[in-house]
């Protein structure tokens, strides 16, 4: 009978061990499952499953510099917090290289609406990130192509996933 009673108490513990392995996974990516993009907004379980995507990971916007702190009146990109994400300061214009945090990467933060008289030149842009428009008084932020021909028209307070390979150009205001 011994054998038995140490054969049912081992395959509870291993029971609860899997059950608690299980809902540890699914409170790791945050409440209800979901994710954390990488503007510090939390998706639904079914968007956190996209396909990675790394096809921006050398991306740069000519001319904007590395800050620590992307909360000033500059124009400057840092590192992507990959447990909380990095919202878009108010009064910007964000770009992102990923979509969740957990991926890690860079945001850029235009300040300026562009770069002297020209528009704002993206290098290496080629997979999907975020674009997020934070900008104030009504200032629309485009997304424009080779020819300077506008490919995606950002009204403020708007966000969204962007594939960038065809986008070289931004204005940010």
């Amino acid at each position: 009978m011994a054998p038995r009673t140490l054969r049912k108490a081992l395959g509870l513990v291993v029971g609860l061990t899997v059950l608690l392995a299980c809902t540890g996974a699914a409170n790791a990516a945050g409440p209800g499952g979901g994710a954390v993009r990488a503007d510090g907004k939390r998706v639904a379980p079914a968007a956190a499953q996209a396909q990675r995507d790394h096809g921006n990971d050398n991306a740069s916007v000519v001319g904007v510099p590395y800050c620590a702190n992307i909360n000033v009146s500059a124009d400057c990109w840092t590192w992507i917090n990959t447990t909380r994400g990095t919202p878009c300061p108010t009064g910007h214009f964000c770009l992102y290289t990923n979509v969740l945090a957990a991926e890690g990467g860079k945001v850029f933060s235009l300040f300026h609406c562009r770069r002297g008289g020209s528009d704002w030149a993206l290098r290496a842009w080629n997979g999907t990130g975020l674009y997020d428009n934070s900008n104030t008084g009504g200032a629309h932020a485009l997304i424009k192509g080779s020819a300077h021909n506008v490919l995606v028209n950002v009204p403020p307070g708007t966000d969204g996933v962007y594939d960038f390979r065809p986008a070289y150009f931004v204005q940010a205001c």
